[in-house]
């Protein structure tokens, strides 16, 4: 079972790799998207490590673990925090299989990734790095992000890279 400090470790070792694809590549606004999904994922697992001595092998049992209003679990998030994962969670998939949950269509047709999207994912982002940095101390470099649809938003972790 993974540690708190391998998760943060982890975490700041792809968050390295976002900013390695952001600068070197142009678009891939999918893969930047997934990435800080699994971010996240070792954010949310590092919270976990220090709470419980439970290792959870699916998404599920990690949502389930997070989950607000689960009166059991020693490891659930505040709603706003656990919204942020689970946003991240749902454009990941997005990105990862060109789907939508959030939309019933009877033409079924492949959602793509932009940086709209790319912008969506680091505000779920930049909410989980200040959770962990809040309730753990941990530091984070802030990242500078070729994505114009961050210009103004007045993230913690995330500015605009002209």
């Amino acid at each position: 079972m993974a540690t708190y400090l391998e998760h943060i470790n982890q975490a700041n070792k792809n968050l390295s790799f976002l900013d390695q694809i952001n600068f070197n590549i142009d678009d891939c606004w999918d893969w930047q998207v997934t990435v800080c999904f699994y971010v996240s994922v070792h954010l949310v697992n590092a919270h976990i490590a220090d709470k419980t001595d439970q290792h959870y092998r699916s998404h599920e049992q990690v949502k389930e673990a997070l989950n607000p209003y689960n009166v059991l679990s020693a490891s659930k998030l505040s709603e706003d925090v656990y919204k942020a994962f689970d946003k991240l969670q749902n454009l990941s998939r997005r990105s990862r299989y060109l789907c939508n949950d959030n939309i019933v269509d009877k033409n079924p047709k492949g959602f793509f990734t932009y940086d709209k999207h790319l912008c969506k994912a680091l505000k779920q982002l930049d909410i989980l790095l200040q959770f962990v940095n809040q309730h753990y101390g941990e530091e984070f470099k802030k990242l500078y992000v070729n994505c114009i649809e961050i210009k103004n938003a007045n993230l913690k972790y995330f500015e605009f890279r002209t």
